[in-house]
Parts: C-alpha cells; sequence; structure tokens
C-alpha cells in the first residue's frame, strides 16, 4: 500500500475501514490481565489496537536473540476477537545492552553532555553504527510478521523530535559536514554566499571547518546557518525513518506505514511524509490549559496536520488528565472525550486511537491516564469510549474517502517558514502562532476555516490569509495571482515576503515579490515594542473611532489605482496608509501594515464584509462548531459539536436527511437538540 504522491489538504487515506482502539501495552500487564483484555476492549468496539513502540528490550533481550512469544500470544487472542494490531518500530528506546556497549550512539546536547540510558529518544539519528541496528530490529520484526493476518500496518518509532531535536555528537558533526558538500554541491564558495559570511568573519575555506551551530555561543546565530540546520536535522530523521520504510515494503507491500507526530524540526510537506502513506498524529487537547480556548486550539492544530498531507490518522487522543514531571492536566469532564475525539474526526481524521488502554501504574507515565483506570475497573471514561465505539461501527465507514470542506483558509504548514522565523524571531510571534491566532477568530465567528500551504489548492477558496510569512518563496506567487484573478480575497500580514529561501532579507523593497500583487509597497516598518508609551492606531475609512495596533507597524505608499482602506491615525504616521487594497480582475488583495493579533482581526472582519469578501457563516449559534466533510458517494456530512455549558437548539441543515448517531430523519425545518458538549452527524 501506497498513497504517497502530491501532498494536499485535499488528499484522502484511502483506508477502507474505519480504524478504533488505542496503543496497548502487554508488556505492563500480566496474564490474567491480558487474557480478559481482548474481550473488554472489544465490547467497547475496538477494531484495532497499536503494539510495540518500547518494547525493544523484550523483543531482542540480547544482541542478536529475539523473543517475540508476548506479541505474538496478544497479537492472536485480539484478532481472535476482532481486533487487529498496527506494529511499531521500537527505535525510540534502545536496549540496554545497545547502549552499554555502544555508548557512541547517544545523542549528544549543546553543552557536550551525552544522554543517558533511562528515558527515550536518547540515540543519534545520525550513527551509522544506531542505524544498523534500527536497520536488524526492522528487519527481524518485518520477517516474522511478514504472513501475519492481524498486522495491517507499521507505526515508524514514536514521536520523532518529541522532546528534543538538536544532536551534536561525532556522529552528527561528521554527517553535518557531509550534508553541506551535498547541498552546496562541493562548492563551499556558494555556502560562503547563501550564508552572507562576510558577516562578523565567518568565511570558510572548507566544509570540514564549519561547526554544528550553536545558540549563544557567545552570542547570536547566523540565520542562515541555523536555518539549515534545521534543515540537516529534518534530513536526517527522513533518513533514518527511510530506512525501515523501505524495509516494511519490500516485506509486505500491502502494509501501510505511518508516523505519529507532529513535532518541531521535521519538514511534514517534504520527503518525510511522502515516504508514508499518510501522515498520523497525536492529539493532547488538554495542553491547552484554558477550557474556553481548548477547542478552538485543537481545531486549529488539527487543521494544520491536515495542511501537511491531507487527512490522517490520530495514533494517540487525549483519553483522560495526562501528567509527567511537573504538570497534571485536568481531567475531561463528561462528554468531553466523545466531543474531542469528534472534532478530530470532523476535521480529517480517519483513524482514532484512544490514549491508552488502561493507566500504567510505573514509569514517567503512571498517571497518563488511560480509558481505563489503574485498578482495571471500567468507568465513565469506558462507558464513553464505548458509546464511541458503537457509533464510529455504525457510521465509520461513510466518513472514509470524503475531504473537509471549507472556504476560508490561512497560510501554513511550511517548515522553512517556521523555522526561518525562530533563529531570528525579534520577539514577535511566529507565523504558525500568528495563523492560529486568525484561524480562531473565523472559528469562534462561524466560519468555515481551514489551513492551506500556498502551494496547495486554492480555488476551493473565497478568501485566504498569510500571516507574517517573513520567508517566502517566490514559487507561490503564480498560484496566489491565481487564485486572486478567479475571484479570491487575498489578505498578507505585515513582514510577509521580506525575507529569502535562506533567511536573508531582499534587496528589493518590500513587499518584495509580493509587491505587484499588492499594489503598494513599504516606506517605512518598526516594532511596537511599548504600544502603551507610545501608542499607534488606525483609522478604518468611514470608521468613527480609531484601532489600536500592536507589535508592528508599517507605512504603506499605494500604487495609482491601489484604494486605501484604512490610514495611520496617530504620533508621526497620521495621515499616511496602513491597509490597501488592490483589484486583479475577479479579485482583490489586501495588504495590512500591521499584524493579525486576534483583538485586530476581529475588528477586521466588519471591513471585509463590506466588501463582500467572506463567505457565509457556516454556523449560525454561538458556541456551535460545525464541520463538513465531503462523502465518497457524493454529498455530504455535518459534524455539529456544542460547547456551550447548556443545551442548544440548532436548526437542521439545508439538504438534511438524516442524523446518523442517533439513526433518526430528519423534517425539512427541523431542530437538533445538543446537550453540552453534545455531537450530531448529519447526512446532507
Amino acid at each position: 500500500m501506497n498513497t504517497s504522491g502530491k501532498l494536499s489538504h485535499l488528499r484522502p487515506t484511502r483506508l477502507r475501514e474505519f480504524l478504533y482502539g488505542s496503543p496497548y501495552y502487554p508488556e505492563h500487564w500480566d496474564e490474567k490481565i491480558r487474557a480478559a483484555d481482548p474481550a473488554l476492549f472489544r465490547a467497547a468496539g475496538w477494531n484495532v489496537v497499536r503494539m510495540a513502540e518500547f518494547a525493544w528490550d523484550i523483543l531482542e533481550p540480547r544482541e542478536g536473540v529475539f523473543d517475540f512469544a508476548l506479541f505474538d500470544e496478544t497479537i492472536a487472542r485480539m484478532g481472535a476477537a476482532g481486533i487487529r494490531t498496527i506494529l511499531c518500530t521500537p527505535t525510540a528506546t534502545p536496549p540496554r545492552w545497545l547502549t552499554r556497549d555502544h555508548p557512541e550512539v547517544l545523542r549528544v546536547d549543546a553543552d557536550g553532555i551525552r544522554q543517558e540510558h533511562g528515558s527515550r529518544q536518547h540515540a543519534s539519528h545520525f550513527s551509522p553504527l544506531y542505524r544498523d541496528y534500527s536497520r536488524k530490529i526492522t528487519c527481524a520484526m518485518a520477517a516474522h510478521y511478514r504472513d501475519n493476518p492481524n498486522v495491517i500496518g507499521w507505526q515508524t518509532d514514536n514521536e520523532f523530535h518529541c522532546h528534543f531535536r538538536e544532536d551534536y555528537s561525532a556522529a552528527a558533526g561528521l554527517a553535518w559536514v557531509e550534508w553541506l558538500r551535498a547541498r552546496f554541491a562541493g562548492d563551499i564558495g556558494a555556502l560562503n554566499r547563501a550564508w552572507g559570511t562576510a558577516f562578523w568573519a565567518q568565511t570558510y575555506e572548507r566544509f570540514e571547518d564549519v561547526v554544528l551551530p550553536r545558540d549563544h555561543r557567545p552570542t547570536w546565530q547566523n540565520p542562515a546557518q541555523a536555518l539549515d540546520y534545521q534543515r540537516f536535522l529534518s534530513d536526517g530523521v527522513t533518513a533514518f525513518q527511510r530506512d525501515q520504510v523501505d524495509i516494511l515494503r519490500a516485506v509486505n507491500a500491502g502494509w501501510f506505514v505511518t508516523h505519529n507526530g507532529c513535532f518541531g524540526g521535521i519538514d511534514y510537506r517534504g520527503d518525510f511524509t511522502r515516504d508514508l502513506d499518510f501522515l498520523g498524529y497525536d492529539a493532547y487537547p488538554f495542553f491547552c490549559f484554558d477550557p474556553a480556548e481548548r477547542a478552538a486550539n485543537q481545531a486549529a492544530v488539527l487543521d494544520q496536520v491536515r495542511a501537511y498531507s491531507g487527512n490522517f490518522i490520530i495514533l494517540e487522543q487525549q483519553s483522560g488528565a495526562g501528567g509527567q514531571g511537573n504538570y497534571f492536566h485536568d481531567n475531561p469532564e463528561p462528554g468531553e472525550l466523545r466531543c474531542m475525539a469528534w472534532r478530530s474526526i470532523a476535521r480529517g481524521a480517519d483513524g482514532f486511537l484512544l490514549f491508552r488502554e488502561r493507566t500504567c501504574r510505573f514509569g514517567a507515565e503512571e498517571y497518563w491516564v488511560g480509558v481505563v483506570d489503574h485498578d482495571n475497573v471500567p468507568r465513565r471514561r469506558y462507558r464513553e469510549a464505548a458509546r464511541l465505539g458503537a457509533e464510529l461501527a455504525r457510521v465509520g465507514r461513510e466518513l472514509l474517502g470524503g475531504t473537509v470542506i471549507f472556504d476560508v483558509g490561512v497560510a501554513g504548514g511550511d517548515f522553512v517558514v517556521q523555522h526561518g522565523h525562530d533563529s531570528l524571531s525579534h520577539g514577535l510571534p511566529s507565523p504558525k502562532h500568528m495563523g492560529e491566532a486568525v484561524h480562531g477568530v473565523f472559528y469562534r465567528a462561524g466560519y468555515a476555516v481551514g489551513v492551506v500551504h500556498p502551494e496547495d489548492v486554492l480555488d476551493r477558496l473565497k478568501i485566504y490569509v498569510i500571516p507574517h510569512f517573513a520567508l517566502f518563496d517566490p514559487a507561490w506567487v503564480p498560484n496566489l495571482e491565481r487564485f486572486v484573478s478567479g475571484g479570491g480575497t487575498l489578505v498578507v500580514g505585515a513582514r510577509t515576503a521580506c525575507k529569502d529561501w535562506q533567511n536573508n532579507v531582499v534587496g528589493e523593497t518590500l513587499p518584495g515579490v509580493l509587491r505587484a500583487l499588492a499594489g503598494a509597497t513599504v516606506e517605512e516598518y518598526g516594532r511596537q515594542n511599548r504600544p502603551d508609551r507610545r501608542p499607534l492606531a488606525l483609522r478604518f475609512k468611514d470608521a468613527p473611532a480609531d484601532t489600536p495596533t500592536t507589535l508592528w507597524y508599517e507605512q504603506l505608499l499605494p500604487d495609482a489605482g491601489t484604494e486605501v482602506l484604512a490610514t495611520w491615525a496617530t504620533r508621526h504616521l497620521a495621515g499616511s496608509a496602513a491597509i490597501t487594497c488592490r483589484t486583479h480582475e475577479k479579485g482583490r488583495v489586501i495588504y495590512v501594515g500591521t499584524y493579525l493579533t486576534r483583538e485586530f482581526t476581529e475588528s477586521l472582519l466588519p471591513v471585509l464584509e463590506q466588501l463582500g469578501a467572506l463567505p457565509k457563516k457556516i454556523s449560525a449559534i454561538d458556541g456551535v462548531e460545525v464541520v463538513v466533510r465531503s462523502r465518497a458517494e457524493g454529498g455530504a456530512l455535518q459534524v455539529l459539536i456544542n460547547h456551550n455549558e447548556t443545551t442548544v437548539r440548532v436548526p437542521a441543515p439545508v439538504g438534511a436527511t438524516r442524523e446518523l448517531l442517533a439513526d433518526r430523519a430528519l423534517a425539512p425545518g427541523g431542530q437538533l437538540e445538543l446537550e453540552p458538549n453534545g455531537v450530531a452527524l448529519i447526512r446532507c
């Protein structure tokens, strides 16, 4: 199985069955519990479990000696109950014999301190020896389970770059030099030009002279070098994963291969994801500690994941409170487990695993709460998971094959844009952070909003917002021109296109490659460090009052024929252009000379509405989330989720025929009643 190819938010997983279950850890439980578990979880609707991601020491207790008995027994028991297995390559946690006999495989941090055994992710992806051992365990597992009908797919490793991604080991240092040599085709002059090494006497004569960059050693890094280091880390983990993917595909082409993420230092729109059948994601919404913001935050993150490569599966989703180290989440209230699950499904999940089957009694995650409690007594979470399982057994297949439909797009999902910002942020929020803020404004206002990469398909959108992409690829411009010419509204935030793809400032007048589209230039710009002391506000055309701004300002010079939507109203900027609008054939480009914070974007919505730039709202009731997924057979499914503390009555959507979760017909003009955290799935 391999559905890779061009990555797009419109790409389905092509799974033929909606997967539902949990990770499962037979190594944590005694025989009595293991024997009873298949019936317990099958009764809750499980059709799949994931296993072995941290079990290398069980599978290979001594070098070259393999023992699959525990997992053979568990896979067979689960299979007999109708629960199939996703296996994992266990390379996030090497066994002690390996790290004891070969300490050179361990990562080294920026302070030169070698990581030690006793946690996870302590081995280097750049170590040739560790890659060799990883290939060996992958080969052994793949060969052993080649013909096992209960093994349907694989997850590579576990949460690459979850805790940290840096690597300053000797192996990484050698790999860095060779990576640079390949990147610059053996031309050290090309490196010097790309990095601007004339600054601070950084010029290099040989690739061997280029050390791994360390922040504040003794001061600020070269931003171009820092960005390339992130590219290097991404390529390193991609190569490490490819070893495993190639082995698994060669052994059984019918297996799907995925990975669970998504974390920093990995280009999820690059070869890392193209090597997979589809992307997996681990969803823990309660890391947003504010319950009032949690739904919007989860929606934005899910849309970001879908922007990488399309529909995905959730390989871990929070089922209860989570805690390790110095934090412990809130406990989900009644209905929240199911509510969070349906939000993930609505926004692109074609499979869904609750983390975890049962709360572990030992280790760093002994208070990471599972579906069943420590004492093995099924309670509220189990009953809620069983309700969800029964629903998915009825409607799961109907969800497959379609994609999420929306008409407000926020630019996101680009590795270079994000990591270029991270290396020289000036204390400003990142493009991802600002994208989440913009997404949240449209989400809370009731619009169908998603995240789309600038090179992806835009023609289904009515409005597209680019929130401060300082690094900008000129190759994206033709796609934006087509979108605007076809009738779309493009909104561009300040500082966009001020830097090139290597993280150097462009020489053109800003906004650089977007000048012609914007129909305006930037005359002056500046950071707003103390807007309370030196307030800058702008005045929208015909508005009765000023609108304050924060973080950044740009004084704009409009071209002839470009309309001014707002002027600066205070201090030395007074009377100059702050927001412009340029018409191009059927569409328009709005350039905003300040940051699109939540507060400012909210003030911008009425202006966009007056221009006719906004689509019709998909939700007419505050606190009711509505998401539409197309159906493979035609038509659509609408997921409705009530975030209010009270029961609400919601009009049935136009064209609605049936509410599927309660399995009842809907009359034209009828209404649905949704309790707090209530969910409805409507066929239209």
